[in-house]
């Protein structure tokens, strides 16, 4: 049993991200009482049912009063709302983090509109499920997945030390970075392939029609490059307006890419295309090292 590290915690969003946070914090001793908030009534009964939450409530404000730690798992366009909402209500020494996938815009707001009694420490658990809602989510959803901490350079190292015993106790593993480098990454590694599938399933509807037998060509293949595709809409929006410059940059480079084999089809060259398959083969490999 880990050493518990925040007797009273509120989750605000608590469904996958933050259900599963609660479940594993639970699980591992590190966290105590757990309220979720949640705006559905069918959320919160579930939250309960699961194990998630101790209490519930409708209302953030009420479950911030007492609370040791907020995690803030709504999606990334309504942080800033939550943040606002709830600054007046938070204790002394409480400390704030949130899950959201982008973080620049999420750290200034979070200087901007909390108080300087409270310390907020920016996070972004990479794990995740193309379900979504309380009902998927489970304590191990962060084994041995990396979990970004962004902390202030005003940080107090025991806050941040603590919240980082919290992320390991879950599971994961927990890396230190500033928010810019944090994002243009993110946008490269995880927004850009998540944009890539979603135009890729729509470019294959186009391509293939009502044709009644499509289905029958759909194979493993299709499967696994589109699957990312099947995310929640109202998060993959929020996420990509909230990084819509770095993963514009990042969109360039793969039109470019794109470019590249479109000549060497229209050249019927089969030595171009070889050497750019190669090229992608040993790029993945690289950095997947698989």
């Amino acid at each position: 049993m880990k050493q518990l590290q925040y007797p009273r915690v509120a989750v605000i969003g608590i469904g996958l991200i933050g259900g599963s946070f609660a479940l594993a914090g639970k699980r591992a001793g590190v966290l105590g009482h757990v309220t979720g908030v949640a705006r559905s009534r069918a959320t919160r009964d579930a939250a309960l049912a699961t194990g998630a939450a101790d209490a519930v409530t409708d209302d953030p404000v009420a479950a911030c009063r007492d609370a040791d730690l907020v995690y803030l798992a709504t999606p990334v366009g309504a942080i800033a709302e939550v943040m606002a909402s709830i600054a007046a209500s938070l204790p002394a020494g409480c400390t704030v983090t949130d899950a959201g996938s982008t973080k620049t815009r999420i750290v200034t707001a979070a200087g901007e509109l909390l108080p300087g009694h409270v310390t907020f420490i920016g996070g972004h658990p990479m794990a995740g499920s193309e379900q979504s809602g309380i009902r998927a989510a489970r304590a191990d959803l962060f084994q041995e997945s990396l979990y970004f901490l962004i902390p202030a350079p005003d940080t107090e190292p025991p806050v941040l030390d603590k919240l980082s015993r919290t992320i390991e106790a879950i599971g994961a593993v927990p890396i230190t970075c500033d928010a810019d480098k944090h994002d243009y990454m993110v946008a490269a590694t995880s927004h850009l392939p998540h944009l890539t599938s979603a135009a890729l399933a729509a470019a294959v509807a186009a391509a293939i029609g009502d044709d009644s037998q499509a289905s029958l060509f759909a194979g493993k293949g299709y499967a696994d490059t589109t699957r990312l595709a099947a995310g929640p809409t109202e998060v993959w929006r929020d996420i990509l307006v909230a990084n819509h410059d770095n993963i514009l940059r990042c969109l360039d480079r793969l039109i470019g890419q794109l470019q590249r084999y479109r000549q060497a089809l229209c050249d019927v060259d089969a030595q171009a295309l070889a050497d750019l398959l190669d090229e992608a083969r040993r790029a993945r490999e690289e950095l997947t090292g698989r």
